[in-house]
């Protein structure tokens, strides 16, 4: 019975830690934004894609983009990025699985260097 206790505590305790550790390697930096142009012009203004990575082995959601200064002529589709002020929540809310991406389209005359700003994690 104390050898079925004590496996139990250990099994438990590595849980815990395995968690923590999840959760303290995960941050905004491992979401990895890449962008490229379509080659569509939309109202003569270049197409880009970009696409957000989760590289994290944990979930990410409420992920939030710095859009400060964003433009585009592009409607855009607010369940994959809606601006709200200087910020832009990505995929609705919704968790980014591990290492899955995201992606939407917007036109502008220049790329805009979206950048993470923050993201709930939460690990298994």
């Amino acid at each position: 019975m104390a050898a079925l206790v004590k496996s139990f505590i250990v099994i438990l305790l590595f849980s815990l830690i395995n968690e923590g550790m999840c959760q303290e390697k995960c941050a905004t930096i491992d979401l990895q934004i890449r962008q490229e142009k379509t080659g569509k012009l939309v109202q003569a203004k270049p197409e880009f894609q970009v696409r957000v990575l989760n590289a994290c082995p944990c979930l990410q959601g409420n992920v939030t983009l710095d859009c400060n200064g964003f433009q585009t002529v592009e409607v855009e589709n607010p369940v994959t990025l809606l601006r709200s002020g200087n910020e832009c929540l990505l995929n609705n809310g919704s968790f980014l699985t591990p290492f899955n991406e995201v992606d939407f389209v917007y036109a502008w005359d220049t790329e805009f260097p979206f950048k993470p700003l923050s993201s709930n994690v939460k690990c298994d």
